[in-house]
């Protein structure tokens, strides 16, 4: 099971840090062992429209740690984020639990989720979702400090709307609304995010 740690910050100079990323920082971190790493911009999401998520896939939780030291240390990519005014103000580890499809798309969607999970809720919903969506992940919160979530569901896409019309009958399932019920899972909010490398 690989895991995620995902930095929510704020880029004065979005531009030149996704340009210094597509050309050296990406590699730079897959060579420190990162498996993916993606950054995308919330621009549906309340007050969180504009911040810039940096996702890392790491091999398990060890190598996150060790992963995240290295990215933390290394002179040019700290040069990077100076000098495109990269500020973080959360970073949280997560456990990829399920995937369908890949991650290509435009857009991710993140919905955050309160409860327990279920192992028959992924093909549920991407009975739904795959014709409308590239990409599916269920993921488990392990650190993220004090939180309501417990999870998060993402889905990348090219299309929003069909995303969404999608999600509206997954969620509506008979079977979904069973599982909600027997793991007390709820969805607690939605971000809609543009991915920029």
């Amino acid at each position: 099971m690989t895991v995620l740690t995902i930095a929510i910050t704020s880029v004065d100079d979005i531009a030149g840090f996704v340009e210094g990323s597509n050309s050296f920082g990406k590699q730079a971190v897959l060579d420190m062992g990162c498996l993916h790493t993606q950054i995308s911009q919330t621009i549906m999401g309340g007050e969180m429209a504009g911040i810039v998520g940096i996702s890392f896939e790491w091999e398990d939780i060890d190598a996150a740690i060790a992963g995240s030291a290295a990215v933390n240390s290394n002179a040019q990519l700290l040069q990077l984020m100076g000098d495109c005014g990269v500020k973080v103000a959360r970073r949280s580890l997560v456990e990829v639990t399920e995937e369908r499809g890949d991650r290509t798309g435009e857009f991710i969607s993140c919905v955050y989720m309160s409860g327990g999970a279920s192992s028959e809720a992924p093909d549920i919903a991407w009975g739904h979702l795959k014709n409308a969506a590239t990409g599916l992940m269920f993921t488990r919160l392990f650190a993220g400090g004090p939180a309501a979530w417990t999870g998060a569901i993402f889905t990348w896409t090219d299309s929003v709307a069909s995303m969404a019309s999608a999600a509206a009958n997954s969620w509506a399932d008979p079977k979904v609304q069973a599982i909600q019920a027997e793991t007390g899972s709820q969805p607690l909010g939605r971000l809609i995010n543009r991915v920029l490398a």
